[in-house]
């Protein structure tokens, strides 16, 4: 009867041992429950509000895929891995010294933030005011990162064309070929206020072929905002962003790959 009950114990623990482990890998479709490293698309998932306090012990590590480096990105970087990517909200004006372009960063989110800026999901710290996430201050980068200049892998952009753009893609670096600006060739990629002479944040429109069309959106502190647009048709490498219903590209560092005839 011993040798039974002995027999039974084990496989008790024996099950208990499977149900733990099985509990650690998430179901597809995503748990409800995750814990250690998750992927950036799951870790979205987790958004179900304007704004959402991870309490739960959760990891995402990615690439950088955009800094200040060019002024592209103003106290923001994005990290992507290979399910996507995300922005975040860092309280530093020096982001391409801290996390350098190709960079592979840890994030550790517990405490953190994720917000939904107009369907747009962004990490950050906790809100204390109107703005879904608040940014992380400089003081805590050591606290939340971990960042690894040795183990540096450049982010490889998603090829899509302007009809294959959906809602997975966003945050994502994107490789958008065969499209020209037209008769916004020629201007500066940021208008100037016409009273203070400042400049200021600009969209411009890219269209393929096909005739479909996007934004392309520059910020007035990016270091190219006098540079003329060129002609023709080339190809834009960017961060896709969206709001309300719009989707734009942001340009990510300076990738604007048109040839010198003007592809035409």
């Amino acid at each position: 009867m011993r040798a039974i009950a002995r027999h039974m114990n084990n496989i008790a623990l024996l099950v208990a041992a499977l149900w733990c482990a099985a509990c650690s890998d998430p179901a597809p479709g995503y748990g409800n429950d995750p814990r250690g490293t998750i992927s950036i698309a799951h870790l979205k998932t987790l958004c179900t509000a304007e704004s959402f306090t991870i309490t739960r012990d959760i990891y995402i590590t990615g690439h950088v895929a955009a800094n200040d480096l060019y002024g592209e990105y103003d106290r923001t970087i994005v990290i992507c891995d290979a399910s996507g990517g995300i922005e975040i909200a860092v309280n530093s004006r020096r982001t391409a010294e801290l996390f350098p372009i190709a960079a592979r960063v840890t994030v550790h989110c517990t405490s953190l933030a994720l917000g939904d800026y107009g369907g747009r999901i962004m990490l950050g710290a906790a809100p204390t005011g109107e703005y879904s996430v608040d940014r992380i201050a400089e003081g805590d980068i050591q606290r939340y990162f971990r960042t690894d200049t040795a183990s540096a892998e450049a982010v490889i952009p998603v090829a899509a064309g302007l009809g294959e753009i959906n809602p997975s893609l966003v945050g994502s670096l994107l490789q958008i070929d065969g499209v020209t600006f037209g008769s916004e060739a020629g201007l500066a990629w940021c208008d100037t206020d016409p009273i203070t002479g400042d400049h200021v944040d600009t969209s411009r429109t890219v269209t393929d072929r096909n005739g479909r069309t996007l934004a392309i959106r520059t910020i007035a502190r990016c270091d190219y905002r006098d540079e003329k647009i060129p002609a023709g048709y080339g190809t834009m490498r960017g961060i896709l962003e969206y709001f309300n219903g719009e989707y734009s590209l942001r340009i990510a560092n300076h990738q604007i790959l048109f040839p010198s005839d003007g592809g035409k």
